[in-house]
């Protein structure tokens, strides 16, 4: 079977940082070139963009509700983002990956929607939006640059969300992997390979289903010959039966 075909996904502890994402595939970039990357000689006033900055696992970018200063891009490693329920649980509503921006969704209403914290050792770039008229570039450039990171932010999320809007169990989960896939290839890397911090709890909270559904369906999908398991990884073997299973509930 060819590279594109093949699809594994990790989910190991060991603590080594994740491979990068290159900065022209990066959501941050239309800023950064603005910013001259904050490279010495650029100007910037001192903290206005920081560049890899390490986020242990665990720790949180910031809280549901806090004021939305900062745009974060996830230069290595993986982030969740939950909301707690009225009951007291935590919901995971999303998950962020290399090249990927955090916080964008909280600069319309001035706070943020949800709580984020790192699910691995992981780096950031942080961009802090008070302080953008104190870079000493035009207002024009900098709202075109605003313009072009959020309308890639919109596109990418449209892509996310797909996998939340099927039918079934079934279908939602072979649409998250499959959208998996996609996101990697968007941001540089080989779609073939993707690499995950998240319990199959966090999947289940995610997609609306319980953790023992998640492990159900998986073993499914492997027994229909659509993913191969082995320990922590899985391997997507039949992309196009994942894609009919995902787009119209079953397998032709």
């Amino acid at each position: 079977m060819s590279k594109g075909n093949l699809c594994r996904i990790c989910n190991d502890t060991d603590p080594v940082l994740t491979e990068e994402v290159e900065c022209c595939d990066c959501g941050l970039d239309p800023m950064c070139q603005v910013l001259d990357y904050a490279q010495v000689g650029s100007g910037l006033p001192e903290g206005l963009l920081l560049r890899r900055q390490p986020v242990a696992s665990g720790e949180r970018l910031f809280e549901a509700g806090q004021t939305c200063d900062h745009i974060y891009a996830v230069k290595s490693g993986s982030f969740k983002s939950v909301i707690e329920e009225p009951d007291g649980r935590e919901r995971v509503v999303g998950f962020y990956f290399a090249g990927e921006l955090i916080g964008a969704d909280g600069m319309a209403e001035q706070q943020y929607s949800s709580s984020v914290r790192a699910l691995e050792l992981s780096q950031v770039c942080q961009l802090e939006l008070g302080r953008l008229s104190e870079s000493g570039r035009s207002e024009e450039r900098i709202q075109r640059a605003l313009i072009e990171m959020l309308g890639s932010e919109v596109a990418l999320n449209h892509l996310v969300t797909s996998s939340l809007v099927r039918q079934s169990a079934e279908q939602r989960l072979a649409a998250f992997l499959l959208s998996l896939s996609e996101r990697l290839n968007k941001r540089g890397f080989s779609p073939a390979t993707i690499r995950l911090r998240m319990s199959r709890s966090d999947i289940g909270s995610y997609l609306g289903v319980a953790r023992e559904t998640v492990s159900r369906i998986l073993t499914k999908f492997q027994n229909e010959g659509l993913i191969r398991i082995r320990k922590n990884q899985i391997y997507l073997v039949n992309r196009s039966g994942l894609s009919d299973m995902a787009f119209s509930g079953g397998i032709r």
